[in-house]
């Protein structure tokens, strides 16, 4: 079960490492498709409240040099739910948590470099690239003035100016596509029943 860190956010209960290199990116993914053979609530009680998803290319999975993208007109994923079997995708899954120790209590950021709370490891990707925070109900999302740039359901995001982040969108940053899920769409995602 996760429990809350005095920031408030969850702490999941995956590697002491704060999953920050390319083995432990799968090892998070297998841990979130093994919890689902717990069922609905235990995956819930367990997992993050959110979580950012990277598609890779059938075969690519452990290049992590190319990301998957779906061109569809009328989803707004890079993978759209039910037309893929993803346990034959490579995935990194990013659970939004905060790391112990880490600056901005009040947000989780997303970076190059490994003292943010969610690591991409991709040239395009500034040292703090983004941030997500949860606000109400809900999450938003802010670019941090990145020198690449961030998108949200491809329109730009002007740096520091919070624009909400529901599930199933995805947030460019970069050159990368990551796809925010909450966990109960993760969970659905992730081949878990009704």
């Amino acid at each position: 079960m996760s429990q809350l860190s005095n920031t408030g956010f969850p702490s999941v209960g995956l590697p002491k490492s704060h999953l920050r290199d390319t083995h432990d990116l799968m090892d998070a993914a297998a841990h979130y498709r093994t919890l689902i053979a717990l069922g609905r609530d235990e995956f819930l009680a367990a997992a993050a409240p959110a979580a950012f998803v990277r598609y890779r290319e059938p075969g690519q999975a452990n290049t992590f040099d190319q990301t998957m993208t779906i061109d569809q007109d009328s989803i707004d994923e890079t993978l759209p739910h039910g037309q893929f079997n993803v346990t034959d995708i490579g995935i990194e899954l990013y659970p939004l948590a905060k790391k112990p120790g880490a600056s901005f209590p009040d947000r989780i950021t997303l970076g190059r470099t490994s003292n943010n709370d969610i690591c991409v490891a991709d040239h395009s990707v500034s040292r703090l690239h983004a941030y997500v925070r949860h606000h109400g109900h809900g999450w938003v999302v802010a670019d941090a003035g990145s020198k690449n740039g961030s998108w949200l359901r491809g329109e730009a995001l002007e740096p520091r100016r919070e624009r909400p982040l529901t599930s199933r969108n995805v947030l460019r940053v970069g050159d990368v596509d990551l796809t925010f899920y909450s966990a109960i769409d993760l969970f659905s995602v992730l081949g878990g029943g009704a």
